[in-house]
């Protein structure tokens, strides 16, 4: 008797499953929240340079003598420098004095006397070009910025604050993000083999553990090297803990069934994403909500003891002693009984594996892990995405997840009525003409009608994770039995590679600036969303079709 003919007999989703499955589910809201709590934690307010000698600058004008000041220092769109006369303000220095009034004779800095930075005293005339330096080379220029000030209105304080990841060093924040994303593509390489060689329960359990000592470590990393090794750490375990999850969860429950759970743990991603926008409204200094989402993880160290191991993993182990007492637990949970002599005749085939480079020489294989690449590329970006987005940062990012748990609900209505093919397609050409219409909208449409860009940003969001969730089933129909396994982890590692490049295209729009900066993400990632959506038509139905078997199959399937 095979392993799933077992499963349908104890019940393809009775209590016992039912049970462990919710409590495997929950790790995904922790994931979720660490995964995408950088929307908040390394928010971009807006900044200018912090006037000269004036320690108490705020972004937020104080008075009008504050704000002629700014106007005459800052340059037009140019938030990364300041025009230095060669003079300073060096006495003034309390906001009291700038609430007086009291400029020290200095009105606006122009046509003014005051302390250059090597003491002296210097008469300056009016920069009435904006900018001009004379023969003597005295009159204006521009500086760098040597601090900061920020708009407090989003966010108390972020790690771009604390550490001044802006204008020069605002390509760290990309970096930070690729480390965290190739967390996952190590994961992806790591984990699975050990699983195999270990048990899914003992890499979850490590994961697990890993998760909730790296994410309250995370608070207390004010160092730009030592945040960016942790957050490496951070997805590493994110990602082993919610694929080791994943599988044993699906292993436990009936073939039946593997659809309707495979959408639901994507439910939960998106209970993380709902939870997580109160929280960080809430609390707006990003060492206080680092360290609120990471106390939940800690709670999953109870797993030890809650969730068993995969007993489909241990017959293929040779464990049968073991598997035996898992299988009679549930049977007993779900007030089933066992047929007389059914564990004795249990036997596991052991399918025949390759290597990912082995999958590798298939192209046809091939071309279903660049189809996920693209998909995953937007995936990842459009989420990273939303704070850039026009409107309130905390009402963009609940109302995404929201969508998320919408389109959820609606896949598993449609997939077994419309068919895999169609119903992912039209969900990745959903998702990439609302992202590409964005630029029209960013670019040409007045400041009042930005919420249409936020409203197509949306759909295209809900639309790329419809069809994130849906290929993964849908590929892996279209995989051989014989390298299915392997497939699947090459198919993951291509995906991964998606999202390690996914920051840097959503860091365009601080690296660009501007309205061409805004549009710029959403057009790359709708442009790949569309590149997805109609390479997936080349693909065949699986809907109601004999899966390919061998690889001859799965080439013979795809014509």
């Amino acid at each position: 008797m095979k392993f799933d003919e077992l499963v349908t007999i104890l019940g393809e989703f009775g209590p016992y499953q039912k049970r462990v499955y919710f409590l495997l589910c929950l790790p995904a809201i922790t994931g979720c929240m660490q995964t995408l709590v950088y929307v908040f934690t390394m928010g971009v307010p807006q900044h200018r340079c912090a006037l000269p000698g004036l320690e108490q600058d705020t972004y937020e004008p104080q008075n009008p003598h504050h704000a002629a000041v700014v106007n005459a220092s800052i340059p037009p769109n140019d938030f990364c420098h300041v025009i230095v006369k060669t003079l300073n303000v060096t006495s003034l220095t309390t906001t009291a004095e700038l609430a007086a009034g009291s400029m020290n004779g200095v009105h606006g800095f122009a046509g003014s006397a005051y302390n250059s930075s090597d003491g002296s005293n210097k008469q300056e005339s009016d920069c009435d070009d904006g900018l001009h330096i004379n023969s003597t080379g005295s009159g204006c220029k521009l500086a760098t910025c040597s601090r900061y000030v920020f708009d407090k209105s989003n966010f108390q304080e972020t790690v771009v604050t604390q550490m001044g990841l802006v204008c020069e060093k605002r390509n760290n924040l990309a970096h930070a993000q690729m480390l965290f994303m190739l967390g996952s593509l190590f994961a992806t390489a790591v984990c699975q083999p050990l699983s195999d060689i270990y048990g899914r329960k003992a890499i979850l359990l490590a994961c697990l553990a890993l998760h909730a000592i790296v994410s309250l470590a995370i608070t207390w990393s004010t160092y730009f090297t030592l945040l960016c090794a942790l957050m490496f750490l951070s997805n590493l375990a994110i990602t082993g803990m919610f694929g080791n999850a994943f599988v044993i969860g699906i292993e436990l429950v009936g073939p039946s069934k593997r659809v309707w759970a495979g959408y639901v743990v994507e439910i939960f991603w998106s209970l993380g994403m709902i939870l997580l926008a109160p929280i960080a409204f809430l609390l707006r200094d990003w060492q206080h909500l680092q360290m609120a989402t990471s106390i939940l993880p800690f709670g999953f160290l109870s797993y030890y003891w809650l969730i068993p191991e995969s007993p489909r993993w241990l017959l293929s182990r040779g464990r049968i002693h073991e598997a035996e007492t898992i299988i009679r637990t549930a049977a007993k949970v779900n007030k089933v009984t066992l047929p007389a002599g059914v564990l004795d005749a249990m036997s596991l085939a052991v399918e025949k594996r390759e290597s990912v480079l082995g999958v590798c020489r298939h192209p046809v294989l091939v071309f279903r892990c660049v189809v996920i690449f693209y998909s995953c590329l937007a995936f990842y970006g459009l989420a990273l995405n939303v704070g850039h987005l026009s409107g309130n940062i905390y009402l963009n990012f609940f109302l995404t997840g929201i969508t998320e748990l919408a389109v959820y609900g609606l896949c598993l209505g449609l997939l077994d009525r419309v068919g895999r093919r169609l119903l992912n397609s039209g969900l990745m050409l959903v998702a990439g003409v609302s992202c590409t219409l964005t630029v029209f909208t960013v670019l040409y449409a007045s400041a009042s009608m930005q919420w249409i860009t936020t409203a197509l940003a949306m759909v295209g969001r809900m639309g790329i994770a419809g069809g994130f969730a849906t290929i993964y089933l849908y590929t892996s129909e279209l995989y051989p039995t014989v390298v299915r396994n392997s497939a699947m982890g090459a198919s993951s590692f291509f995906a991964r590679i998606g999202s390690v490049i996914s920051p840097y295209i959503a860091n365009l729009s601080t690296m660009i600036g501007g309205d061409v900066g805004t549009a710029a993400p959403l057009l790359i990632f709708g442009l790949s969303s569309i590149l997805a959506g109609c390479l997936l038509l080349t693909l065949p139905e699986t809907l109601n079709r004999r899966l390919p078997e061998t690889v001859d199959d799965a080439v013979s399937f795809a014509g």
